[in-house]
């Protein structure tokens, strides 16, 4: 029996890794399979793969690629959610904004420093034609941080996954005045080399069980009832999530795809001009 501590987010693309411990799925496949929930995302769950404190983990695209090109010592395995994200552009419904046109000049909500929500918010700024400097950024840890953050008299802006905030925009505390979505797979999985090295088979089956697991989910008609009741969505949102995601089956890493996000990062200025883009994700696929 081989141990991997892996860590992810807590929204409704990880319910593969949830079903297969529920089932035992994993220790059948000899892997005891620790889970760690982590709220404040991409940026925090980088600093724990450096650290050693996690073996794997489940990271946005952008966000693995650009820490990766910055020295983390892991690589990408695995692709693990092959739809692009839906980022809802978020200010607090008590606000006069309305339109994305009334952003300019409102800092960014970000979770931390890398993150994708800071990644993102960068893209964002970018595609609009805005420049955004530290000063223009706040660190509010986790969406619950942003949420509070957005209700002060002074606005703020807030790029998180459309369907998981949806519940606080039905609630009238956010407004959702805008989306953005970037054109490459949402979700990768990313191992330290060291456990690469030490523990290669027991990833290809970890890999394994969590692609039959994503497999016979997508196969489930009452797929949407149980994102819903899990994750406090509203049925009409779990469905529309539901049906506009597809997780990963085959394990093929597309190296030209992460350059293309490696080029994008250097584009805003989210890694320097001279880092070497050639292999963006230290592709070791499993």
């Amino acid at each position: 029996m081989t141990t991997l501590r892996i860590a992810g987010v807590p929204e409704p693309y990880n319910l593969p890794w949830h079903l297969g411990l529920e089932r035992r799925s994993f220790i059948r496949a000899k892997i005891a399979l620790k889970w760690r929930t982590v709220p404040q995302g991409t940026g925090a769950m980088c600093e724990l793969l450096r650290k050693g404190a996690i073996d794997l983990a489940v990271l946005v695209t952008e966000g693995a690629v650009r820490d990766i090109l910055c020295g983390n010592p892991s690589r990408i395995v695995s692709p693990f959610v092959n739809t692009p994200l839906t980022w809802g552009v978020h200010i607090g419904a008590h606000t006069a904004l309305r339109s994305p046109d009334d952003l300019r000049g409102v800092p960014f909500a970000i979770s931390r420093f890398n993150s994708g929500s800071h990644l993102m918010s960068l893209a964002y700024a970018r595609e609009r034609g805005w420049e955004l400097a530290e000063k223009d950024l706040i660190v509010v840890n986790d969406l619950a941080g942003a949420v509070k953050r957005l209700q002060e008299p002074k606005p703020a802006i807030f790029l998180w996954e459309k369907f998981i905030t949806a519940s606080h925009v039905h609630a009238g505390t956010l407004r959702r005045v805008d989306e953005y979505r970037p054109s490459w797979p949402c979700f990768v999985v990313v191992a330290r080399n060291k456990v690469l090295e030490e523990h290669g088979d027991a990833v290809q089956r970890l890999m394994n069980v969590v692609r039959d697991q994503a497999r016979g989910l997508m196969e489930k008609t009452s797929a949407p009832e149980m994102v819903a009741q899990r994750y406090g969505m509203a049925l009409a949102d779990a469905k529309e999530w539901f049906g506009n995601v597809r997780w990963n089956t085959e394990g093929r890493v597309d190296g030209d795809m992460l350059r293309r996000v490696a080029r994008a990062l250097q584009n805003q200025g989210s890694l320097p001009q001279e880092v070497d883009t050639s292999d963006p994700g230290r592709v070791g696929a499993v």
